[in-house]
C-alpha cells in the first residue's frame, strides 16, 4: 500500500482479491465499514471472519474457531485532516479443512459460508502515535 497507505471513503465497501501466480482468483472479499465517526489522528481495525457453519448456528457458539475458513484483518488511520487511510499491511489466512467439509456431504447437518465482521469495542478507536503530519 505504499507509506502514505490507501485513501477511502468514511464509509463504504473494499474489496480484496487474492490472486495465485497464474492469476486465477484464489479468495474475494468484500468488507462493508463504517468509519464515519473516527476522530482526525487515530486508527483501528476491522477484523471479518467467514465460518463454514451448521445452518442457524452463531459465531458464539464455542465450536465457531474449528468453522474458521477464511480471516481478513484491515488496519485503518485518519490523518490530521480527518482522511482515512488503510495503511500498514493486510492479513489474510485461509484455512483449509476439506474433511469437514466432505463429512457435510455424507449425512451431517447441512453447512453454509457466513461471514462477521468485528472491531475494537472499548476503545472503537486508538490515538496515532506517528511523527507523520498529514
Amino acid at each position: 500500500m505504499g507509506k502514505k497507505g490507501y485513501e477511502v471513503p468514511r464509509e463504504g465497501t473494499i474489496q480484496v482479491t487474492l490472486s495465485n501466480p497464474n492469476q486465477t482468483v484464489v479468495k474475494m472479499f468484500v468488507v462493508l465499514y463504517d468509519l464515519k465517526d473516527m476522530p482526525p489522528r487515530s486508527r483501528t481495525f476491522l477484523r471479518q471472519r467467514i465460518l463454514y457453519m451448521p445452518i442457524g448456528s452463531s459465531d458464539k457458539d464455542p465450536d465457531a474457531q474449528k468453522w474458521l475458513r477464511y480471516l481478513i484483518h484491515l488496519r485503518f488511520a485518519s490523518s490530521k485532516s480527518g482522511k482515512i487511510y488503510l495503511h500498514s499491511d493486510m492479513r489474510i489466512v485461509i484455512f483449509r479443512k476439506s474433511d469437514a467439509d466432505t463429512a457435510t456431504g455424507h449425512g451431517l447437518a447441512p453447512h453454509e459460508l457466513r461471514s462477521f465482521t468485528h472491531t475494537p469495542v472499548n476503545p472503537k478507536y486508538s490515538p496515532r502515535m506517528s511523527t507523520t503530519t498529514r
